[in-house]
């Protein structure tokens, strides 16, 4: 066998790369291949310090990291843990509500464990804009949990314990206990103001969260963040209407004033609590839990910001319909590419007319979107699927629809979009005969099942919230952060 020295060097680093990139290594192994030599350690350390998964007692080590391995952090995940909790002794053991004074505790720990974390990646600017003035920056990930929450809902199970493989941790769950994880409301007023990082360019914020977070403390943080290029926000449904009515009000005030100039991509998705692990669904509106009535200054305000962008997937948070009657003629979407986005118009208890309407009214729309690559608009739940897809290639377009019932498609429709076709891309417009069913309800118990029918599903939702989707679909778990 020849010797290490002896291999070509281009040879000798293909070899430790694909090592540094096997998933079978975890971080303490990686550490010592960067022991080895110094000819190792770049590589090793490169990939050690890639992603870092931290909790807030990790901020004190994380400001103490060498300063020649900082230009190598492109993502950083805090998982802020909140204080714990315990069932209460009886006959049925049970986890009482939380109290205005463990909201406000909660909010305590959360609040000092960001700015923290904003103070040390202050610290961090000047020197890699000096080392390393093309540095393209870092992803932000954040989210609020309380250890105890895995322990006592029904079969919980944490994102470390499914990143190694683990299963569930508890079988049997506490009456309470799912409440107390989507628990009280996170909100924050930072008094000692948050310091601008220019180094953010993505912030992602998973579903796995399952607090409502309050605009306002979205607000603050997204200010502090001018370069911010990515946005991944999931969010919950609200129970009750009137704290729903509250919350879009509050989504209409951050989309108008919140969100940074450079915003390029743009992923929201929210989710409903019906179906979760100890939770029963209402009989009335298992089939529609995720088709809530959209509040249309949202959509709206979504339509008008997005001008801008170059990507944007909003599912169940906004609804086609409001976005595309929004529209007005002196808008022009000049860089958008994919547009995803839910309707409850796509439902078979819908009128043809109405259906019709609504994708009447996204060609209207396309017309200003000059670069369109793909709009899907789509719709799902238990029994039902439903998508109507644009897509434009090598000077090809054509649109489609797919569902679990049969559509016709009005003419005016079609010629809408053809106009789409011929106006922006120079083609006629093709209507696939695929234009048909896709199976059966019953293979659909879920929208996840719907997005993976998506040509932008890689859009709609981040792929970590996917398998945790898919993981508590299956097995009726409960994922934590």
């Amino acid at each position: 066998m020849s010797r290490w020295s002896r291999l070509p060097e281009e040879m000798r680093l293909q070899v430790l790369e694909t090592l540094a990139q096997d998933p079978l290594h975890g971080t303490y192994d990686l550490t010592n291949y960067a022991l080895v030599c110094k000819s190792w350690q770049s590589i090793f350390e490169r990939a050690n310090f890639r992603r870092l998964v931290l909790c807030q007692a990790d901020l004190d080590g994380l400001a103490k990291i060498p300063k020649r391995c900082r230009p190598y952090v492109r993502h950083i995940c805090l998982r802020i843990e909140m204080q714990q909790y315990r069932p209460w002794a009886g006959p049925v053991l049970v986890i009482r509500p939380e109290r205005m004074e463990d909201i406000a505790t909660n909010n305590d720990i959360i609040e000092l464990a960001i700015g923290n974390l904003f103070r040390v990646l202050k610290s961090w600017e000047k020197e890699l804009q000096r080392a390393q003035p093309s540095y393209r920056g870092i992803t932000l990930e954040m989210s609020m949990h309380s250890p105890s929450d895995p322990k006592y809902v029904y079969r919980g199970v944490t994102a470390t314990g499914l990143e190694k493989g683990l299963s569930w941790e508890s079988e049997a769950g506490h009456e309470g206990a799912v409440a107390r994880v989507f628990g009280g409301s996170i909100h924050i007023r930072f008094y000692e103001n948050l310091p601008q990082l220019n180094l953010v360019t993505r912030f992602i914020m998973k579903r796995h969260t399952r607090r409502r977070v309050s605009s306002f403390t979205l607000h603050q943080i997204l200010s502090k963040l001018p370069h911010l290029q990515d946005l991944v926000y999931e969010p919950w449904q609200q129970s009750l209407d009137t704290v729903q009515d509250l919350v879009d009000a509050g989504y209409v005030n951050l989309i108008k004033g919140s969100l940074p100039k450079g915003l390029k991509h743009v992923t929201l998705l929210e989710d409903h609590p019906y179906g979760q692990a100890g939770l029963s669904v209402p009989s009335d509106s298992a089939q529609n839990a995720s088709a809530r009535t959209s509040n249309p200054f949202v959509g709206a305000a979504l339509a008008k910001r997005s001008v801008n962008f170059e990507s944007l997937s909003a599912s169940f948070l906004v609804e086609a319909n409001d976005f595309f009657r929004a529209y007005k003629r002196e808008w022009t979407w000049a860089a958008l590419r994919s547009l995803t986005l839910t309707s409850r118009y796509l439902d078979s208890k819908r009128s043809s007319d109405e259906i019709n309407g609504m994708l009447k009214a996204a060609g209207d729309a396309a017309l200003a979107m000059p670069v369109l690559r793909t709009m899907e608009i789509w719709n799902g739940g238990p029994g039902y699927a439903a998508v109507f897809e644009y897509h434009a290639e090598h000077g090809e377009a054509y649109i489609a629809w797919h569902s679990t019932w049969d559509l016709v498609i009005d003419a005016h429709v079609i010629k809408a979009w053809e106009f789409v076709g011929y106006k922006n891309h120079g083609c006629r417009i093709g209507v696939h005969d695929e234009h048909t069913l896709i199976g059966t309800g019953d293979e659909f118990r879920h929208y996840q099942d719907v997005i993976q029918r998506l040509r932008t599903r890689k859009n709609v939702i981040s792929r970590q919230s996917l398998d945790e989707l898919r993981l508590e679909v299956q097995d009726g778990c409960m994922c934590c952060p």
